[in-house]
């Protein structure tokens, strides 16, 4: 089914389970968000990937889509479902829910907002990885990372560790080689109206295109 965008159901269902977060409500509303919301994702995760590979026949990811359930198992916080609803565009072979041992596109959306991006990290060891390839060769580290820092997207997110790690290279790639993870963030609100539309695809697609570079980079650490 080709997607047309969201709609005032979608936004319904977000700000419901936030103030609803219960069995009994979400049981009244499964239809509604099956309908309006899991199913509508899934079909812009489809329509998304589809158009990265015509642009990029090599691009191997494929969406893996959030679940309503969270996983309470080892958390304080018991609150039945997730009040967000994401896909992250992931390699078959990268472990667990999210992309912390690749690169990987993602989309995600709450009550108050919705965002896409670029996210790859959170992980000491893959970090490592890209620090090593830094040092390797820090003007074609360099190169990427201003290319990537000339486009008004997305913004840069990830927390830094306190320690220095190598203090022979310069600050501007420290300030990448200090991420516990790396991520390209755009941030809308429900005026965009392109979240109601099937040009949604196209406004996604073609951001992600100015930041492929960097996704073409971190694919090689």
């Amino acid at each position: 089914m080709s997607f047309n965008g969201f709609n005032e159901y979608t936004n319904e269902y977000l700000v419901g389970i936030r103030f609803n977060n219960n069995k009994e409500w979400f049981t009244q509303h499964k239809d509604m968000y099956l309908e309006n919301v899991h199913n509508l994702t899934v079909d812009f995760a489809n329509e998304l990937c589809d158009r990265i590979r015509e642009f990029d026949p090599a691009f191997t990811e494929k969406p893996k889509v959030s679940r309503a359930n969270r996983d309470v198992r080892f958390s304080k916080d018991k609150s039945p479902y997730k009040v967000c609803k994401w896909f992250f565009l992931k390699n078959e072979m990268t472990k667990g829910s999210v992309p912390h041992d690749a690169p990987g596109f993602f989309f995600e959306m709450s009550a108050d907002w919705w965002r896409y991006g670029f996210f790859y990290g959170d992980n000491p060891q893959v970090m490592e990885k890209f620090r090593n390839k830094i040092y390797a060769d820090t003007a074609g580290c360099e190169r990427i990372l201003k290319l990537a820092d000339r486009q008004k997207i997305f913004t840069l997110e990830g927390e830094d560790y306190k320690r220095i790690f190598n203090k022979d290279i310069d600050s501007y790639l420290n300030k990448w080689a200090q991420k516990k993870w790396i991520s390209y963030v755009r941030y809308e609100d429900y005026d965009n109206m392109d979240f109601y539309s099937s040009k949604l695809v196209d406004t996604v697609f073609e951001n992600y295109k100015k930041i492929y570079a960097v996704y073409k980079y971190f694919k090689e650490v």
